[in-house]
């Protein structure tokens, strides 16, 4: 009698042994494809009178960009403040106060994978007026 209630519990320990053995491993696989870890898109805010456009940075690679939109910006916008994974900005050529801007971002080397998010403050001064604003520019995404 006592053999048989022993290998009922053998037989219990056993069954549910491989049920999470088996929970296990596919969570294991869901782990190594990647579903728990989603690619984390491009964003980015920043007030009027500018718009947030795209940004890419990638691996060990210097100078990586920024695109932003401008409307009714003269001069050029002096930057401050930097936080997060890049430590500087500058514009690259000349600054459009009615279109397409690139800022140059100097980031340290990372992996392709790697998420960032960052700061920075743009200074500026609408057109027609001699008064400086101060906006912040935040930013964040995957390495590619």
């Amino acid at each position: 009698m006592i053999n048989k209630k022993s290998q009922s519990a053998m037989e219990y320990l056993m069954t549910y042994g491989w049920a999470i053995l088996v929970v296990l491993i596919a969570l294991g696989a869901l782990f190594y494809l990647g579903v728990f870890s989603p690619k984390t898109p491009n964003t980015g805010t920043v007030s009027a009178p500018f718009t947030y456009i795209d940004s890419k940075l990638t691996n060990g690679v210097a100078g990586d960009s920024m695109t932003i939109g401008a409307s009714g910006v003269s001069g050029t916008p002096t930057f401050g403040t930097y936080t997060g994974y890049c430590t500087g900005a500058a514009w690259s050529g000349t600054f459009n106060g009615n279109g397409q801007n690139t800022i140059t971002l100097t980031c340290p080397n990372g992996a392709k994978g790697d998420k960032y998010t960052g700061s920075f403050e743009i200074t500026y001064i609408q057109t027609g007026s001699t008064i400086s604003h101060t906006t912040a520019l935040q930013y964040s995404g995957t390495m590619e």
